[in-house]
């Protein structure tokens, strides 16, 4: 009996090695096609797919705006907008005629983020033109 345990066992151990090598051959393979799928250079690649009209049924939609050559939407090549993020009329006062700048950036209108700042509180313009969520996490209640 103990001998066709140990002789099971020699024969298990090569048929895992062999499963193992088959794997991380499948692996090296996968990566290397993928790497030379790209433009050239060696990596994947910066393409990015995107549906047509046809496929969605939709026109397609408007490229959103590019910061300045300086990376910022602010004039006079600023890195910030705002000297920290801000919310309601406090933003609204702050960024003045940027504000139209700032909606489009966000892919809305100017009557669109006017409102959504004066009724949203924890909505706030960061710096850098972007909107983001001021949201606190209150703890889960302790069980008594």
């Amino acid at each position: 009996m103990a001998d066709s345990t140990a002789k099971q066992h020699r024969t298990s151990v090569p048929a895992v090695a062999a499963a193992v090598v088959v794997v991380a051959l499948a692996v090296v393979a996968a990566v290397w096609l993928t790497s030379r799928s790209g433009d050239g250079d060696g990596v994947g690649g910066d393409r990015l797919a995107v549906p047509s009209e046809a496929a969605t049924g939709q026109p397609p939609a408007q490229p959103r705006p590019t910061p300045s050559a300086t990376g910022t939407l602010a004039p006079g090549g600023r890195s910030e907008l705002l000297p920290g993020p801000m919310g309601g009329q406090e933003a609204i006062d702050a960024l003045g005629e940027r504000l139209d700048r700032v909606a489009e950036l966000n892919g809305m209108t100017p009557a669109g983020l006017r409102d959504a700042l004066l009724t949203d509180a924890s909505l706030l313009v960061a710096p850098s033109g972007r909107l983001l969520y001021d949201d606190e996490m209150t703890p889960p209640p302790t069980p008594r």
